[in-house]
């Protein structure tokens, strides 16, 4: 083989599988293998990128190991690549619905077609987001709108995604837009797990320093920074009830013998809790040491004496004074024997 045909068969840039070149492959098997996706997972994983027409570098697609498995996701992003390739495609997009517009947001359901009729966008304070809705136009086809209530999500709100935290409105968003998109356009790709050889990704997950926790809505997060995510929460929540760094570090030694930031997730998600614990407890006896304060101060408020004006009118100008009062009598009979 000559050296130009070798230079060639190498060619970093030559178009192998769905669109990606030589290069672009190699790069996702680099960052793929070391977080534990074995071979024949990522070529499962490569060759559902190639069907799918999703590319993994505009993080339309997500291949995630977990726990033995690799879980592949599709982000909003993903979904609505495909629906504008939809040759009916119009427009799709989503928004949330603040506290201060709710008077001004109206929306009615008519044989089953649900329509957004007015939103008046509250600039600049529009306020806590209590709703969210989607809207995904095509031609020939009535609107498909997706319309959520703040408690709908409040599982996703509350669980390990931090971004859910950080960015609730963007991430509310996301998820109308994604579900309206999958409705409006019939797009039937969606997440799924493939088993895989436990041993080989076990032992590839051992040797990580870093891993992937696999989340909602195709998003994906580093394990290093939702546990930095949940400790900063851990203090916020702590400095409401007066707690310093050190006491939360105290009570982290308490209930595990570790430090805060050698705690696992899980864990963090413990101390947490028990934090919580610890300043409702701690609550509840400042409020008990104010009452017995207010207390003591009512009893010595209280007057332990009757007023002199009171003693006259029952005795006369001047209150009797049983310490000393003078008595005549003859001291050879006295008058008790």
């Amino acid at each position: 083989m000559s050296e130009n045909q070798m230079v060639q068969k190498n060619d970093p840039n030559e178009v192998v599988v769905g669109g990606m070149t030589r290069g672009e492959v190699a790069t996702l098997k680099q960052t793929l293998t070391p977080q534990g996706i074995n071979d024949a997972q990522f070529n499962l994983f490569i060759q559902t990128c190639a069907a799918s027409g999703l590319n993994p570098f505009m993080n339309h697609i997500y291949a995630i190991p977990y726990k033995g498995k690799m879980n592949i996701q599709i982000s909003v992003e993903g979904i609505h690549f495909l629906a504008r390739k939809h040759p009916e495609y119009i427009t799709a997009s989503g928004e949330v619905i603040g506290e201060n517009e709710v008077e001004n947001f109206e929306a009615e359901l008519v044989d089953g077609e649900f329509k957004i009729l007015k939103h008046k966008i509250a600039l600049p304070l529009r306020g806590k987001a209590v709703a969210a809705y989607a809207i995904a136009k095509r031609k020939g086809a009535p609107d498909q709108v997706v319309f959520m209530d703040r408690s709908e999500v409040e599982h996703l709100e509350k669980g390990i995604n931090p971004l859910w935290k950080s960015n609730f409105n963007d991430m509310f968003k996301k998820h109308v837009l994604k579900r309206a998109l999958k409705a409006q356009f019939g797009v039937d790709i969606d997440d799924h797990t493939v088993e895989g050889s436990v041993d080989s990704v076990q032992d590839n997950a051992r040797r990580m320093e870093r891993k992937e926790i696999s989340i909602e809505d195709g998003e994906s997060i580093d394990e290093e920074d939702a546990k930095t995510a949940l400790i900063n929460e851990i203090k916020q929540d702590a400095g409401k009830f007066g707690f310093t760094d050190k006491q939360v570090n105290e009570i982290a030694q308490e209930r595990f013998q570790q430090e805060i930031n050698e705690l696992s997730i899980q864990k963090l998600a413990a101390l947490k809790k028990f934090v919580e614990l610890e300043g409702q407890r701690s609550k509840a006896k400042v409020k008990e040491a104010e009452t017995i304060e207010a207390s003591f101060e009512e009893i010595k408020s209280t007057p332990t004496e009757a007023p002199v004006e009171q003693e006259k009118e029952q005795y006369g100008e001047a209150p009797p004074d049983m310490m000393s009062f003078e008595m005549d009598f003859d001291e050879d009979n006295p008058p008790f024997l």
